[in-house]
């Protein structure tokens, strides 16, 4: 019974926090993130120098017109979290939640309610605004999905993909998309070119034909090439793909593809890779 007292007595109560003068804030006032971005970092920062690790409680609110809900779109997780004097910063970590659903930002704050070996500092808040990416089609495109083709050497196959792009204020933004994982295999990728009007809120996608879709190494690049009415292989033109009301579903217009090998530099023929018609995406 007295060991077990003894025990209970060096509790974190008693110990050793930071006991120097240092003052605890929010490194930004203001994070935004997209609700499709997943788990991102909120920062806490200790001013002045410690001696000792210090802990840091927070609390999260609803806040604005269209507030976020603890544990509906965004989980905390952990609301406390210990930062050790040789770091001086650390993280609340938040995963975003991705409703599926086209709304406007969602706001809330994390607020610093509790600092052991410190003081709560006057930038305490941090205003949190999760960011719709449903109405931008460009990025609910961005997501797995399977690559249904007819082979003409393996029948009906399917390919583990994924779709892929820019992030908003890059170049390539609203522009340029990317399946990974085509042929079967990861380091195989077709390009996408991304139209949308915004009048009609209709939009598109093609794979321009010509592109590389993978190099070996200096002489061996696969092509995906179209193929002309008298059968003869084009590096020219492209195949057009539409999405369903849900955006579950792409179907491209029923023209071959065939992955062609040559070397990149002379244009040399090497052989034919596969070839593919009745391209359709799902997830």
């Amino acid at each position: 019974m007295l060991a077990a007292t003894m025990f209970t007595a060096c509790s974190d109560d008693d110990k050793s926090w930071n006991s120097n003068d240092v003052t605890v804030n929010m490194l930004e006032s203001e994070v935004s993130v997209k609700e499709n971005n997943g788990i991102f970092n909120v920062p806490v920062s200790v001013d002045g120098e410690m001696n000792g690790p210090v802990e840091v409680t927070v609390e999260v609110a609803e806040v604005g017109e269209n507030p976020a809900m603890d544990d509906v779109h965004y989980i905390v997780t952990e609301k406390t979290i210990v930062i050790v004097a040789e770091e001086g910063v650390g993280n609340i970590e938040i995963r975003a939640v991705d409703d599926d659903e086209i709304n406007e930002a969602r706001t809330f704050t994390v607020t610093i309610v509790d600092v052991k070996g410190g003081v709560v500092g006057q930038n305490a808040t941090a205003i949190i605004n999760l960011k719709d990416n449903d109405s931008v089609f460009y990025e609910k495109l961005q997501a797995r999905w399977k690559m249904n083709v007819t082979s003409k050497y393996d029948g009906a196959i399917a390919w583990n993909t994924n779709i892929v792009g820019y992030q908003e204020g890059e170049d390539g933004y609203n522009k340029t998309l990317y399946v990974t994982g085509v042929l079967g295999y990861d380091f195989c990728q077709l390009e996408l070119n991304y139209y949308f009007d915004m009048d009609t809120k209709t939009g598109y996608v093609e794979i321009p034909l010509g592109q590389v879709v993978a190099a070996y190494d200096d002489s061996h690049d696969i092509f995906a090439c179209g193929v002309t009415e008298d059968g003869y292989l084009s590096l020219s033109g492209s195949i057009k793909g539409t999405w369903n009301e849900d955006m579950t579903e792409i179907t491209f217009e029923d023209k071959d593809i065939v992955f062609y090998v040559m070397n990149g530099s002379t244009g040399a023929a090497l052989g034919t890779f596969d070839w593919v018609w009745g391209i359709t995406m799902t997830r």
